[in-house]
């Protein structure tokens, strides 16, 4: 093609037309993962709380119980303290002793409210979870609203074993996490009314 016949690719129309296509692709790529980020945190009512397990390689169908457990450190006891727990299928919350009425809960469940100001104190606090599965399958979501913005999460830190005694005892492992919400199949826990 001689030199003047070849003319800038903006002044031919359907080069022109496609980068204006691109251009508009991209804007609405960014607006959907805009949106999508804004639809997560609104979703998304136990912050940085992640699933977790006693494990994630679930071999034969076979019932399960085991305990995760987590400690942590209060300077004073606070005012008010909400718990938002969701363990499927079975599973109960321990705080220092003080053990809160066990509850069921499957995909669609909504998140348990707890108040367990009452059982916190100033100092080591241990909060500990029973979880049971007629077959092994199962997860833990847990969210402690402190006050100052504080938070206690479900995440690796925790410690889990087969036994409340092995983790008295300091025994145990770190926790197996699935992941954040949404996770299949729990997708974002509502709370509870």
């Amino acid at each position: 093609m001689p030199d003047r016949e070849r003319g800038s690719l903006l002044a031919r129309p359907f080069p022109a037309a496609l980068l204006l296509l691109a251009a508009v692709i991209l804007a609405a790529a960014a607006l959907l993962a805009w949106s999508r980020a804004a639809r997560d945190r609104a979703n998304l009512v136990t912050d940085g709380a992640q699933w977790i397990w006693l494990m994630l390689d679930l071999g034969e169908r076979e019932p399960l119980r085991f305990w995760a457990m987590r400690e942590f450190s209060l300077e004073a006891v606070p005012a008010a303290a909400r718990a938002l727990l969701f363990v499927d299928p079975r599973g109960s919350l321990t705080v220092n002793g003080s053990r809160f009425p066990p509850g069921e809960q499957r995909p669609g469940s909504p998140l348990r409210i707890l108040d367990v100001a009452p059982a916190l104190i100033a100092g080591t606090n241990r909060v500990v979870i029973e979880a049971e599965s007629p077959t092994g399958a199962g997860g833990i979501l847990f969210c402690l609203d402190l006050p100052g913005g504080r938070k206690i999460v479900s995440d690796s830190s925790w410690l889990v074993a087969r036994s409340e005694a092995a983790l008295s005892a300091g025994g145990g492992r770190r926790a197996a996490v699935w992941g954040r919400p949404p996770m299949y199949p729990w997708g974002y826990p509502t709370l509870g009314r």
